[in-house]
């Protein structure tokens, strides 16, 4: 599709990361715009940037827009020696290893297997009833025998010079 046409369209769309002041000057500066001109081309509606322009041009204008952080819509001129079972295209051709879109039906790239761990949940339930709160969810612990200590006591101990030699 060496001679395709395409009418640029712009709606005043940014990329999420864009900033939108700064989308707005770089635009501005690059196509000399006044106060009004750029107050329409971010009015909400679409603004024929160009109409019926070479895929060199359409994509001279789609980058310009994407450094400035804009979307620019490209929109495939139908003409009347294509096909008419030929799909309208809504972007140029792009140089080989360039980044393009997956297909809408489609997936970037297959999903990676994911290995499951095998726990043992068996022990796990549920708090019957609707009358319940966060301490159900306690763990139980397991009541533990408390040692007999009845038959110990404690000495007192006499202070005196000896009882350092007690520590070494």
């Amino acid at each position: 599709m060496p001679d395709a046409r395409f009418d640029l369209l712009f709606d005043g769309t940014l990329k999420p990361e864009a900033d939108p002041a700064d989308a707005r000057q770089r635009l501005r500066a690059v196509f000399k715009l006044d106060a009004a001109g750029i107050e329409r081309l971010f009015g909400g509606k679409p603004v024929m940037i160009k109409r019926d322009v070479d895929a060199a041009t359409a994509a001279r204008f789609k980058r310009i827009f994407d450094e400035a952080g804009a979307i620019l819509g490209l929109t495939l001129i139908e003409s009347s020696e294509a096909p008419a079972n030929q799909p309208a295209a809504t972007h140029p051709p792009q140089a080989p290893g360039a980044l393009q879109l997956a297909p809408m039906d489609g997936f970037l790239e297959e999903p990676h297997e994911v290995k499951m761990l095998d726990l043992d949940t068996s022990y796990l339930s549920l708090v019957p009833g609707p009358e319940w709160s966060l301490e159900d969810c306690e763990p139980r612990l397991p009541q533990t025998r408390l040692p007999d200590i009845s038959h110990l006591t404690l000495a007192d101990k006499d202070e005196g010079p000896d009882d350092d030699q007690d520590l070494r």
